[in-house]
């Protein structure tokens, strides 16, 4: 099947819909961005900080039985 052939089919698809939920999830996908992974990989932290942030939260917790 060539893409234009796809797309056709594709289209009369989502004209049958009667789903709203199906729809919200399509509308997801036609408005995501593409995924920057340098731009993630900069926001992201390190092993070491996810530990720390791990034992405080850890500590935080309330431990009594």
């Amino acid at each position: 099947m060539n893409i234009s052939t796809e797309k056709n089919e594709i289209i009369k698809w989502i004209n049958s819909l009667e789903n709203p939920e199906i729809i919200e999830e399509i509308n997801k996908i036609r408005k995501r961005k593409t995924f920057d992974f340098e731009k993630e990989w900069e926001r992201g932290i390190s092993i070491d900080e996810a530990r720390k942030r791990t034992q405080e939260f850890i500590k935080s917790l309330d431990w009594k039985k």
